[in-house]
C-alpha cells in the first residue's frame, strides 16, 4: 500500500478518520476489488496522486470485505471514487479515468495553508473547551435523547425509530425508520437538558423516492397526535429535496424558533414520490445545550408559531 493512502479496515476505522479531519478537507475514497482490472490499472495515478496532495486524504476500500461501506455510498461500479469534506458526498467519479481523477482532486483540494489552520483552529477549540453537566460545545445532540422517550406514531412494527435513535440503533445502512398504513410519521424527540436547535439532517439514499419530503417541527408538545397537528402551528415547515435527502446535508432552522427546547416533533406529512409508505435512514439534530437565556421567550421561541407579522410573512 503507498505510504500516503489508507486501506480502510472496518466501518469503525472510516467513521473515525472523517470525523477526525477538518471540515475543509478533502477525503477521497477508492472503491476498489481485487478482481477488477480497471483498480489495478487506475491504482499508480492514485498513488502519484497522494503524494502530490499531501493534504488531501486518501483512503481505499475492498467493496467484498466491506460491504456496509459500499452499501452506505451505493456502490455499484469499481472502480468508484467518492469526493468527501465535512462528511458530505461533493463529487463523484464512476470508472478509471486518469484525467477526470486529476481535475476532481486539484478542484476540490483546497489550499494547504487553510486547512492547516483549521486542523490548528479545533484543536485549539478542543483544548480550550471547558466540560460541565450544562454546557457542550455545539454539535450532534443525539447522545441528548432521553430514549425512553422516544415515540413515533404510525412507525412499522419491523423498522421503528428505535432502529435508528436510541441505546441500540441498528447498523447504519441495514436500518431504518419505515412508516406503517401510509406515509405519515410523527416523531417525538426528548432531550435530557434544554437544547438550542440549529439544523436537522435527515439521511434517506436506499430509497430516495420513500424519503420525507414535506415536514413541520413543533417543540415542547410531546403528547401530541395527528389530528392535534391540525390545530397547532408548526415551529417551521421544511419542504425537503431529494439531493438534500440523498446527501444528508443539514437544513439550517429559523434558529430564534428552536431556543428553548425540552422536546421536538417531527411531523412527516408526504414523500419525494407518493410513495405508499415513507423511509428514513438516519435522523441527526445539531446545536447547543445549557442554560436558558434570562431574558422571557417569544412565542416564536416557545413554538406557538411567532407573530401576526411572521405569519403573514409564512412559515418555513
Amino acid at each position: 500500500m503507498a505510504p500516503n493512502i489508507t486501506e480502510i479496515g472496518s466501518t469503525s476505522e472510516f467513521d473515525n478518520i472523517v470525523k477526525g479531519l477538518p471540515s475543509n478537507q478533502l477525503l477521497v475514497i477508492d472503491f476498489h476489488a481485487v478482481w477488477c482490472g480497471p483498480c489495478h490499472a487506475i491504482a499508480p495515478v492514485l498513488e502519484q496522486l497522494s503524494n502530490s496532495y499531501k493534504h488531501v486524504k486518501f483512503v481505499k476500500i475492498d467493496v467484498d470485505k466491506q460491504a456496509q461501506l459500499a452499501q452506505r455510498f451505493q456502490v455499484r461500479a469499481m472502480p468508484t471514487f467518492k469526493f468527501l469534506k465535512g462528511g458530505r458526498e461533493v463529487d463523484e467519479l464512476r470508472g478509471a479515468s486518469p484525467p477526470q481523477l486529476n481535475a476532481l482532486v486539484s478542484k476540490h483540494a483546497g489550499n494547504p495553508e487553510s486547512i492547516k489552520n483549521a486542523s490548528a483552529s479545533s484543536s485549539s477549540s478542543s483544548s480550550t473547551v471547558k466540560s460541565s453537566s450544562n454546557e457542550i460545545k455545539e454539535g450532534s445532540l443525539l447522545k441528548q435523547i432521553v430514549s425512553n422517550g422516544l415515540s413515533c406514531l404510525n412507525e412499522s412494527s419491523e423498522h421503528p425509530l428505535s432502529s435508528i435513535i436510541g441505546p441500540n440503533p441498528g447498523p447504519k445502512g441495514v436500518s431504518y425508520l419505515e412508516s406503517d398504513v401510509d406515509s405519515e410519521l410523527l416523531i417525538s424527540i426528548p432531550f435530557q437538558d434544554q437544547i438550542k436547535l440549529k439544523s436537522i439532517s435527515i439521511f434517506s439514499i436506499v430509497s430516495p423516492s420513500q424519503a420525507p419530503k414535506t415536514i413541520e417541527l413543533y417543540i415542547n408538545q410531546p403528547n401530541i397526535d395527528f389530528q392535534d397537528t391540525e390545530n397547532l402551528n408548526p415551529s417551521q415547515e421544511l419542504e425537503l429535496t431529494q439531493e438534500q435527502i440523498k446527501k444528508g446535508e443539514k437544513i439550517d432552522l429559523r434558529f430564534v424558533r428552536f431556543q428553548n427546547v425540552r422536546s421536538l416533533q417531527i411531523l412527516v406529512k408526504s414523500n419525494q414520490e407518493d410513495e405508499e409508505t415513507t423511509r428514513i435512514d438516519s435522523i441527526d439534530l445539531f446545536g447547543t445545550t445549557g442554560d436558558a437565556s434570562s431574558e422571557k421567550p417569544s412565542p416564536a421561541q416557545q413554538g406557538g408559531g411567532g407573530s401576526m407579522l411572521e405569519r403573514l410573512m409564512g412559515r418555513g
